[in-house]
């Protein structure tokens, strides 16, 4: 029985993984890092619903799975981070001290990105939401009725609004 459930849960994440990876791509920007993340997103939607008496509505198990794509990312950039800031630390080798910053957006946590997309307004949001579990312009425009351009526009919006939200958590002089 729980075998079946398992296969259920993984059934139900594999046909979302497209829009997975889309959203793993945007966030890491390479397709083996963006892989690896969508894997492990699959692997915990299974342990996690393969267990349950029922799998979430489709709805609620999209969100869950981008929700946890978007907090697996953040927890390894802060772990990333973490290393890098040890290895300033003079009793590492050399060889450590030469890793590069990280790029400022990693300064960035999950609760003040959360904080910003709730600073957007409802049909951004919506439209942002969209985009982010992977959904292209058109099948937007679509679901929510309206031009593609407006998709689009409202896309630039939620881009310009995050950008200038999340500049407040970084260092001045920090691009």
């Amino acid at each position: 029985m729980r075998q079946e459930k398992q296969q259920q849960a993984g059934a139900f994440a594999m046909q979302r993984q497209a829009r997975l990876m889309a959203q793993a791509m945007n966030l890491c920007g390479d397709e083996t890092d963006a892989e690896d993340l969508v894997q492990e997103v699959i692997l915990r939607f299974i342990q996690e619903f393969g267990r349950k008496e029922n799998l979430p509505s489709a709805p609620s198990g999209e969100a869950w799975l981008v929700r946890t794509l978007a907090n697996l990312f953040f927890g390894q950039c802060r772990r990333l981070r973490t290393r890098m800031n040890g290895a300033r630390d003079p009793a590492l080798s050399a060889e450590a001290l030469e890793v590069e910053p990280p790029p400022a957006y990693e300064a960035i946590t999950s609760e003040q990105f959360s904080e910003a997309l709730d600073s957007l307004s409802p049909k951004i949001r919506e439209t942002h939401d969209l985009r982010a579990a992977g959904r292209k312009y058109e099948e937007i425009a679509t679901l929510l009725g309206i031009p593609v351009g407006t998709v689009k526009k409202r896309l630039h919006d939620a881009r310009t609004k995050l950008r200038e939200y999340l500049q407040t958590f970084l260092t001045p002089g920090v691009p």
